[in-house]
């Protein structure tokens, strides 16, 4: 084994939360660093600004709850992308989590690297969740495409918002990202973890994916009473 899993989840959750209980739920997963992550700095792209180190970035974004303990983001940069506001670095772990009535489910990794892309949207969304992995017990989103039903996992804090937020523009925008990559809404953040450091062509196709999602996200879903 490369680590040691630690895991709090089951059938339970569907039970006690339709029972009314609180249902915190936690996956931490830890693993030895691997050697080949202690690489050199990656060089910051022309238009972009070099911010490097960074112990606060994760808590300004808002997604301290998605990590153990303190955070501090290496390779931390800054730029604009299609009128967006865009935030990449790479972090050490990933993490997702998501409120559904009173069962709170939160799944951690910890003890790699994962190279993060951020994009701040126009307004805050409830959570969602595009994964590759299991969905935790929770309730998984179908959407119109059967091949994203196939490969992905789509957990929501709000089914009936989430399902206007799964325009056909944004079901299709939505396949175009990179199978192995999460696609989270935090707040007002459109958040993307992928595992290793950073690629920098890879980062410049995974933010214009960020990108085509934010711009096909119809406008009426930020209205809180759509």
């Amino acid at each position: 084994m490369n680590g040691t899993v630690v895991v709090l989840i089951g059938a339970v959750v569907a039970a006690l939360a339709l029972a009314g209980a609180v249902v915190a739920v936690v996956v931490t997963v830890l693993r030895r660093q691997r050697a080949e992550d202690a690489r050199p700095t990656a060089p910051v792209p022309e238009g972009w600004t070099d911010v490097g180190t960074d112990d606060g970035v994760v808590g300004t974004l808002g997604l301290r709850e998605l990590f153990d303990g303190p955070v501090t983001a290496t390779d931390v940069r800054t730029g604009t992308v299609g009128g967006y506001p865009i935030v990449v670095g790479v972090t050490p772990g990933r993490g997702w989590a998501n409120e559904r009535g009173k069962a709170n489910v939160t799944v951690r990794i910890s003890g790699t690297s994962y190279t993060l892309c951020a994009l701040r949207l126009p307004g805050p969304l409830p959570s969602f969740n595009l994964l590759s992995e299991s969905a935790a017990g929770l309730p998984d989103l179908d959407t119109e495409s059967g091949d994203l039903n196939r490969d992905r996992r789509i957990v929501s804090a709000d089914d009936r918002r989430a399902h206007a937020l799964l325009a056909p523009t944004v079901v299709a925008a939505l396949q175009d990202g990179p199978p192995d990559a999460t696609l989270q809404i935090v707040g007002d953040q459109l958040v993307s973890f992928r595992k290793g450091r950073i690629d920098a062509a890879e980062v410049d196709a995974r933010v214009a994916w960020l990108v085509r999602v934010a711009s096909a996200v119809p406008a009426f879903v930020y209205d809180t009473e759509a």
